[in-house]
C-alpha cells in the first residue's frame, strides 16, 4: 500500500514547504539518506553525518557504491528501486570513518511519483547505547552468579597477563609495572585512548593479585545514566524512590575482590564526591538507607584521556584523582608502538581463523605495510575488528587477506596508489564531472593492462570489490580484452 505525505498549499508555496520539510528532516535524531533511481546520493542529513563520521560534502552527488561497500545485489537502495518493495527494521553493525563501531536499525523505502519509482530513502536509528546497556545488564548478571562463559573465570574475568600480545619495549615495560601493581593492594588508575585495552590490564592485575579468588566487578560509567549508576554502585532500599526494592550494589557485590570503574571521568562531579567519601571513610550507605556498610574491595579506575586534562576541563575532581591514582599506568596508543602491529595481526588472524575455519591465512605484504602506516584511531580494538571483518569476507578457498577484503570505513584510506604516470587529459577542457570520469577511466584501463586484463587482480590492486569494478567498467565502456 502506497503512502503519501501531503501538505496544504499551492505551487506558489512550494519553496516554503520544501524548506519546512528539510528543516524537519535535519532536526530529527534518525539518519536519513535519499538516492535517485540510479543510486546517486541526493540527500544526507546531519544525524547520518554523525553516525557515519562523514560530511555531506563527501557523499552527496556520489554513487552508493563509491561511498559504501555494496554491490548492485547487496545494496538495499538499489534492490528497493528495482523491486519496489521496502526493507523494514534491518539490524546491522556499522563502522564509522573513525573506526567506531555502532549498531543500527534501518528501514529502506521506495519513493513513488504516481506509479513510477523515482528513488529510495533509508531511515537509520543508532541503538548502540541501548545495546551497551543491555550488555552491561547481562554482564552484571553473569558476574553476580559466577557464570562467565567461554574462556572466562568464575571470578568474573576473562584476561590474564598471558593474554597480552606485544613486541615493543613500551608494552614490556608496562606489563612489568602492572605486575608490580598486582603485588600491592593500593588503588590503581589506568589511562589511555579508547580501544587500547584498559580493562585487559586491570583484569590481569586482579588475577595476579592476592584477591584473584574474589569477584571482579566492572562497569562502564560512560554507558550508564547518572541516576541508574548511583543505584547500581551503592544499591537501594525498598521505598527509596518509586519502584525501588532492596538491591545489592556493585560495591557490595565486589566483596573482598575488585571494583573497576571504567571511564570514571564520565561520572558526574556530584557522584564523584559521593564516591570520594566512600574512599575516605571506607563505608557507604545504600540509596535511601541509613545503615553504614563497610567497604572491603580494592578499587580500580580508568580514564580515556590524560587525567590532568580531565582535571583541567572539569570532568575529574582533583581530590578523587589523588585517591585513585596511588598507582598510575599509561597505555600508549597503537600508533606509537608499530612493533606491536605485526604481532597483533598474526594473533588475530590465528584467533579468527579458528573461529571461521580459515587456517593458514596470511596477509598481503602491501596491505601489511599499509597497516603499519595507518593511524589506528580505534587502537587495538579497531585492528581486531578489521581483521575479523577481513576473515569473514574470505572465500573458503582463499588464504590471503588483501585490500579487497577491507571493511568500507578504511578501504579508501588503505587504497594503494597505483597510478604510475600523471593524468593525460588537459584540465582546461570539459566539466569537472567529465574530467573525473576520464581520469577514472584511465586509472582502470592502466590497472587492467598491468594485470593482463584480469578483473579480479585489478580490483584487488585498486582496493575495491570485483563487482564494483565490473560496474564501473560497464559505466565507462571499458572492455577487459581491449586493454590486454
Amino acid at each position: 500500500m502506497q503512502k503519501e505525505i501531503r501538505m496544504q498549499g499551492d505551487d506558489s508555496n512550494r519553496a516554503e514547504r520544501l524548506t519546512m520539510l528539510e528543516n524537519t528532516i535535519e532536526a530529527i535524531s534518525e539518519g536519513i539518506i535519499i538516492t535517485d533511481v540510479d543510486g546517486t546520493i541526493i540527500y544526507y542529513n546531519r544525524a547520518l553525518e554523525r553516525m557515519d563520521g562523514l560530511s555531506r560534502d563527501e557523499v552527496i552527488g556520489r554513487h552508493l557504491m563509491d561511498v559504501y561497500r555494496v554491490t548492485p545485489e547487496t545494496s538495499e537502495h538499489l534492490t528497493v528501486v528495482k523491486t519496489g518493495k521496502p526493507f523494514k527494521e534491518l539490524a546491522k553493525i556499522h563502522y564509522t570513518a573513525e573506526g567506531r563501531e555502532i549498531s543500527l536499525v534501518s528501514s529502506t523505502y521506495p519513493v513513488y511519483m504516481g506509479n513510477k519509482v523515482i528513488g529510495a530513502f533509508s531511515v537509520c536509528r543508532d541503538v548502540t547505547k541501548l545495546k551497551d546497556l543491555l550488555n552491561e545488564k547481562v554482564l552484571l548478571q553473569k558476574q553476580m552468579h559466577g557464570e562467565e562463559g567461554g574462556s572466562g573465570f568464575k571470578n568474573g574475568t576473562r584476561y590474564t597477563f598471558a593474554d597480552f600480545v606485544y613486541a615493543s619495549r613500551e608494552m614490556e615495560k608496562l606489563v612489568r609495572q602492572a605486575r608490580k601493581a598486582a603485588k600491592t593492594d593500593c588503588a590503581v588508575l589506568v589511562y589511555g585512548e579508547t580501544g587500547t585495552g584498559k580493562e585487559i590490564i586491570v583484569q590481569s592485575i586482579h588475577n595476579a593479585s592476592s584477591r584473584r579468588d574474589e569477584p571482579f566487578v566492572g562497569i562502564n560509567c560512560a554507558a550508564i545514566p547518572e541516576t541508574l549508576l548511583e543505584s547500581l554502585l551503592f544499591g537501594t532500599v525498598k521505598g527509596a524512590f518509586t519502584g525501588a526494592v532492596d538491591s545489592v550494589g556493585l560495591i557490595e557485590q565486589a566483596g573482598n575482590g575488585t571494583l573497576f570503574l571504567d571511564e570514571i571521568n564520565s561520572m558526574s562531579p556530584s557522584l564523584q564526591a559521593k564516591l570520594l567519601r566512600v574512599l575516605q571513610e571506607r563505608t557507604f550507605r545504600r540509596v535511601g538507607g541509613k545503615k553504614e556498610i563497610p567497604v572491603s574491595c580494592r578499587i580500580f579506575s580508568s580514564t580515556n584521556m590524560d587525567p590532568w586534562e580531565c582535571i583541567i576541563n572539569g570532568t575529574l575532581r582533583e581530590d578523587i584523582y589523588y585517591r585513585f591514582a596511588v598507582f598510575t599506568i599509561y597505555i600508549p596508543p597503537l600508533r606509537e608502538r608499530p612493533e606491536d602491529i605485526k604481532a597483533l595481526i598474526n594473533h588475530f588472524i590465528g584467533k579468527y581463523g579458528k573461529i571461521y575455519g580459515q587456517l593458514g591465512v596470511r596477509m598481503d605484504s602491501q596491505l601489511k605495510e599499509a597497516f603499519l602506516h595507518y593511524r589506528w584511531p580505534g587502537n587495538v580494538r579497531e585492528l581486531e575488528h578489521i581483521i575479523e571483518s577481513c576473515m569473514s569476507m574470505l572465500d573458503p578457498n582463499e588464504n590471503l587477506i588483501s585490500f579487497e577484503h577491507l571493511p568500507p570505513h578504511v578501504s579508501t584510506r588503505f587504497a594503494k596508489k597505483t597510478v604510475s604516470r600523471p593524468f593525460k587529459r588537459s584540465i582546461s577542457g570539459g566539466t569537472l564531472h567529465q574530467i573525473l570520469k576520464d581520469y577514472e577511466k584511465q586509472v582502470i584501463e592502466e590497472t587492467l593492462a598491468r594485470n593482463g586484463g584480469n578483473i579480479s587482480r585489478a580490483a584487488r590492486e585498486l582496493g575495491i570489490l570485483r563487482q564494483n569494478l565490473q560496474y564501473r567498467m560497464r559505466r565507462l565502456g571499458i572492455r577487459a580484452e581491449a586493454v590486454r
